[in-house]
């Protein structure tokens, strides 16, 4: 065991490299003249949206996290629905054109998908770490999945019955939206593992590091770094571009666990515009703990240790 924690610890001052297997499911619509689906709707390149996303990511991380893409696969296909039904291009196109007549259940067969597409094969092999599923509107996604053994909620389904060598996360974006919502389902993603870590979490129950890193002045009765819908400044849900001042001792975080308490004003400002989601989200990350070594309440202080290789941390926790 104190072989495993000086070897766990060692690591925390090592850039950790997520290697990622793509499923951009983005039929070509023939009728269309051949364009992809992404084309079609007017939406974002999800190629793009991938590489605005693993900038941000490195950046707001410290160059701490690396995702790598080993490989991407274009799905000329829509997911099966959990009732076995599936969208062709005519039903799709119809239901998007007239904004009615989505199929319900709307949630895909995340075992069947799963199976259909190797994707826990992948990682068994050793191919990669996680995966990312891209898709349109109401293609049944979560915002965050995990899968195999051990597997636990990190914001979307559970599917520990999978068979696979470890657990491992699958990512659901939409090429609808943009980088800030794809930075929100990671950030609900850590808010999950998190409050696994801490066993729970309550905005205003504060007896938690965890807690108190998330807490905002609405909720909490203080406030700290905030949480993904809540900013401490907020007054609402997604209010990232509110300009009330509030005394935040969110930059404290960034010595973590050497907090002084120290507090300083915060407001949209602080993370700026004109994209305040996309930048609040980068700034919520840039303050997750990362030092090494462990906190007073015995928890890592690389939090995002516990986010990225759950397996050796949540699951195996020192």
């Amino acid at each position: 065991m104190i072989a495993a924690l000086f070897a766990l610890f060692a690591a925390q001052t090592q850039p950790i490299e997520v290697r990622v297997l793509v499923f951009n499911f983005d039929p070509i619509i023939e009728s269309e003249g051949g364009k992809r689906l992404h084309e079609v709707g007017g939406w974002n390149d999800p190629k793009k949206l991938s590489e605005g996303y693993i900038a941000d990511v490195r950046e707001a991380s410290g160059d701490l996290i690396r995702y790598r893409i080993v490989e991407w696969r274009d799905v000329d296909a829509y997911p099966v629905k959990v009732d076995g039904y599936q969208y062709d291009d005519e039903s799709y196109l119809q239901a998007l054109r007239s904004g009615k007549d989505w199929h319900q259940p709307d949630g895909m067969d995340y075992e069947r998908v799963i199976q259909q597409y190797g994707m826990a094969d992948a990682v068994s092999e050793g191919k990669c770490d996680e995966i990312w599923i891209f898709g349109a509107p109401y293609f049944g996604y979560w915002e965050a999945a995990m899968a195999g053994p051990g597997a636990f909620y990190i914001n979307g389904g559970v599917y520990e019955k999978v068979p696979a060598k470890r657990p491992f996360a699958i990512m659901g974006f939409n090429y609808e939206r943009g980088v800030a919502e794809m930075l929100h389902d990671l950030s609900h993603r850590t808010e999950a593992t998190m409050s696994k870590v801490y066993g729970g979490w309550k905005a205003d129950d504060l007896s938690t590091a965890w807690a108190r890193f998330a807490a905002n002045e609405a909720q909490s009765g203080t406030a700290a770094v905030g949480s993904c819908h809540w900013p401490p400044n907020a007054e609402k849900d997604y209010d990232y571009a509110n300009p009330r001042t509030v005394m935040s001792t969110a930059d404290d975080w960034l010595n973590y666990p050497l907090l002084t308490g120290a507090k300083k004003p915060v407001n949209c400002e602080t993370w700026g515009g004109p994209d305040y989601h996309r930048n609040y989200m980068k700034w919520w990350f840039s303050h997750l703990p990362r030092k090494t070594g462990v906190g007073p309440d015995g928890k890592l202080a690389n939090w995002w240790l516990y986010v990225f290789q759950f397996d050796k941390t949540v699951l195996k926790s020192p």
